[in-house]
């Protein structure tokens, strides 16, 4: 059996302060996209079997092995199933690939070894995987918060047409964190900016800490916004999101940085992933 894995694009990001955890409260809206990886799996005895199609880790470090190995531990049976992903989100640029391939693993799993978890144990198991991980088992539009585990589905709003921004190098989620930690520390918002402003995207509080740790982003970024489009970095970066871009604008994006991929895409509603990835969208 196989499933797509859509990525995400964060229309707001609201960063907060360090718990004691070691990770910061964040207030977010996060919307899944039609750039997606692909995960086939199938049942295989005595085993677990990995292998990877395009730029991610090929062992156990991939999280799909390690969503694989979670879930069995939980339902107490052998981690037997060979599993193969077809990566097309590219890692470091802030889209969730890595997340909802862990999600669909999770997904495609249970349905390969017929079991069934309640959607809020499955979730407290998804966010042991990555922070993430639980939006991408029922996608569409949603309010995250705590660190991000803690997902409020919303209801989506009219498809919209993006255009992704692909930078020729990744950025780390942890050193931009890290660079933003050297920043006098902030509440988080009651709400969200977009939630009353009437525009797609609202502020990125990572903004400034991606780039400086990444430098040559600061030159895409003018770029984007010379567009006269809505723009933002998505996560934390490197992807940029652009809405209302014009085709001759991006085509003059294409020539000012030829090592950068643009792709369009759109997003995509709950019942779309549902039907895509396997998702029962339960409660």
């Amino acid at each position: 059996m196989s499933a797509q894995a859509p990525g995400k694009i964060n229309r707001e990001l609201r960063v907060g302060r360090l718990r004691a955890d070691g990770f910061h409260e964040v207030l977010s809206r996060m919307v899944t996209i039609d750039l997606a990886d692909g995960l086939e799996v199938e049942g295989l005895a005595g085993e677990l079997r990995f292998t990877c199609e395009g730029d991610a880790p090929q062992d156990d470090s991939n999280l799909v092995v390690r969503a694989a190995r979670a879930l069995a531990h939980r339902i107490g049976r052998p981690a037997e199933a060979r599993m193969h992903l077809t990566k097309r989100i590219p890692q470091g640029a802030g889209l969730g690939g890595g997340s909802a391939d862990a999600a669909i693993a999770l997904l495609l799993l249970m349905r390969l070894w017929e079991e069934e978890i309640p959607l809020a144990e499955l979730a407290d198991l998804a966010a042991r995987l990555g922070s993430d991980v639980p939006f991408f088992l029922t996608g569409g539009e949603a309010n995250v918060s705590g660190r991000g585990e803690q997902v409020r589905p919303v209801d989506d709003g009219p498809p919209e047409d993006l255009v992704l921004l692909l930078p020729a190098f990744p950025i780390a989620t942890s050193l931009v964190y890290a660079a933003h930690r050297r920043f006098p520390p902030r509440a988080l918002p009651d709400r969200l900016e977009i939630e009353s402003s009437g525009k797609y995207f609202g502020p990125n509080d990572l903004a400034l800490a991606v780039l400086e740790t990444e430098q040559r982003m600061e030159t895409l970024v003018d770029s984007a916004r010379e567009t006269s489009a809505e723009c933002l970095i998505s996560g934390s970066g490197s992807a940029i999101v652009l809405r209302g871009a014009e085709e001759e604008a991006i085509d003059e994006l294409s020539r000012r940085h030829p090592d950068a991929r643009i792709i369009r895409c759109r997003t995509v509603h709950r019942d779309e992933f549902e039907k895509t990835t396997g998702s029962s969208g339960g409660s």
